[in-house]
């Protein structure tokens, strides 16, 4: 290869394909943690306007479900409990409503201890998930009562009418499945679903009941990554 071949190669794929980045085929930008962002644009059928659902939001950017979509034209609803976590939303994320509330699959308009640490993707209302984090190291930073909200209150509040939800991310470290179902499928019913569920292998989550569940309303698993289960609304 010659110089002027070398050259153009690196032109190609180190400034082009950048600028190309999330328009192009083969150029495409993960921001997840482990590709779920991937699965669900080829889900999706890469279309260049959706709407999101993003609970347990933690970041517009890091390890984040949706600012993949978000670059591409979608929008949605970013929902985060930690105290200021907004703020970096409102900057980069101004297209979407961003919330800064505490959902809870039971109980609203009560508070509850919410757990915040040095590491905010660790932030958590479970107390077991709390101590977990604590046993390896990660630092509390506080402990601070929040009022709750239900998911059915929230969207009947913010999402807007006559919008379908395409992609609902779900990571509340340890309640991910008591919120599902906690939620009013005859009138909320994403077209994809991505939620947390740790130590289970595919054969297990096949028969768990949160797969069970979900099976009632017509989704099934399409994908397993890292801890995180996407599943899709059958037509």
């Amino acid at each position: 290869m010659n110089i002027l071949d070398q050259l153009l190669l690196k032109l190609r794929f180190n400034i082009w394909a950048r600028l190309k980045a999330n328009f192009h085929p083969s150029f495409y930008l993960s921001h997840s943690q482990f590709g779920e962002d991937m699965v669900v644009r080829f889900l999706t059928n890469d279309i260049k306007n959706g709407f999101y659902l993003d609970i347990g939001a933690h970041h517009p950017v890091y390890y984040s479900n949706t600012y993949h979509f978000y670059c591409k034209g979608w929008k949605g609803i970013n929902i985060d409990a930690a105290p200021g976590a907004m703020d970096n939303f409102q900057v980069l994320r101004p297209r979407d409503i961003n919330l800064e509330i505490l959902l809870y699959p039971e109980k609203t308009e009560e508070k509850i201890d919410f757990y915040i640490f040095d590491q905010s993707a660790y932030n958590t209302f479970d107390k077991d998930m709390a101590e977990k984090a604590m046993s390896i190291g990660v630092k509390l930073v506080e402990k601070r009562s929040l009022k709750t909200s239900s998911l059915q209150q929230v969207l009947d509040l913010y999402l807007p009418k006559g919008i379908d939800i395409d992609l609902m991310s779900i990571d509340v470290e340890g309640l991910d499945e008591q919120i599902l179902m906690s939620n009013n499928w005859e009138q909320y019913k994403p077209k994809i679903i991505i939620f947390e569920k740790h130590d289970i292998s595919v054969k297990e989550l096949e028969n768990s009941e949160i797969i069970n569940y979900l099976g009632k309303y017509g989704y099934t698993i399409v994908a397993k990554c890292g801890p995180s289960v996407i599943v899709k609304l059958e037509n």
